[in-house]
């Protein structure tokens, strides 16, 4: 029996919902070689994948941004068949793309769908987030809480087309005068450092988010390693400093910045933080985050895999 095709799975609302018509398109100029269902819901899509699972499908590709293949990967996770998974694909049409940048994914729409479904994959490493020692979910790029939470908390109130970096400064400009400072204690493999007075935590998988902007500079999801990057309170001009060198990439330099690797973390905060996991706002603060070494089989170039 033959093998069933890819599936490549869109969010109907990817690229502001203008880039539909440029997907089925390169979809067709693959002469069959997959299958394309754009779905309207989380309920749909989940639908969608247990499907084409029970179909055959091992090959899988998210059409859209991050959200969507955060969803294809938990997804397929929750099923407790990921291991199984022949691969992951990703074709970027959403409106951060930040995992892309990552993998170094083509910009051409044509090419990096006939690269998610055709391409040999890499294993790469995933987030485990965890909460009272359960798993609650998998993360492939940026976990953030804090200030950063509540910039993406405001940021859901407007339009999604908005996200990148000017979206995130105007949502730092709505946050600024009400940050909330935590007394944090982070336990790093076994190592307890205490930081009071902070106001944002960065635990990150790969570099980029908020679209391009370089939250975890030097992180990297294929080398078995955790980045966190924490910011202190201070004035309100050294936050927008530190607001602006983010932008530039440089922040881990500024004064109120340190940076660490681990591969297992533990987080206590009073209070509690508030996170979201590769653009998703979290209902719970999670309290352990530890890197799952090459879970997710996904389609990378090779330039990002050595």
């Amino acid at each position: 029996m033959p093998a069933a095709p890819p599936l490549i799975l869109a969010n109907a609302n990817a690229g502001g919902g203008t880039a539909l018509a440029d997907l089925r398109a390169a979809t067709e100029a693959l002469a069959d070689r997959a299958l394309l269902r754009i779905t309207h819901s989380p309920h749909e899509a989940k639908a969608a994948l247990r499907t084409h699972w029970a179909d055959g499908t091992r090959r899988f590709v998210a059409a859209g941004g991050d959200g969507t293949l955060h969803l294809l990967v938990n997804t397929l996770h929750n099923m407790g068949v990921l291991p199984q998974v022949d691969a992951v694909g990703l074709a970027p049409v959403g409106t951060g793309n930040d995992l892309a940048r990552s993998l170094a994914l083509p910009e051409s729409l044509p090419e990096a769908l006939r690269l998610a479904c055709t391409a040999p994959p890499c294993p790469m490493d995933v987030l485990a987030i965890q909460n009272r020692g359960v798993t609650e979910r998998l993360a492939l790029n940026v976990c953030v809480g804090g200030f950063g939470g509540y910039i993406d908390k405001a940021l859901s109130r407007g339009p999604k087309s908005l996200l990148g970096p000017l979206a995130y400064v105007m949502g730092a400009a709505q946050v600024l005068p009400k940050l909330r400072r935590y007394d944090l204690t982070l336990t790093l493999d076994g190592t307890t450092v205490s930081r009071p007075d902070v106001l944002n935590v960065v635990v990150a998988n790969a570099a980029t988010a908020a679209g391009g902007m370089e939250v975890a500079p030097g992180a990297d999801p294929f080398d078995g390693q955790l980045n966190v990057v924490t910011v202190r309170a201070g004035s309100p001009s050294q936050i927008t400093s530190v607001v602006q060198q983010v932008l530039t990439g440089c922040y881990t330099n500024h004064p109120l910045v340190t940076a660490y690797t681990a591969q297992s973390i533990q987080v206590e905060t009073d209070p509690p933080l508030v996170c979201n996991a590769d653009g998703e706002l979290l209902s719970y603060a999670p309290d352990t985050f530890v890197v799952k070494p090459g879970l997710v089989p996904m389609v990378a170039l090779p330039s990002t895999t050595t």
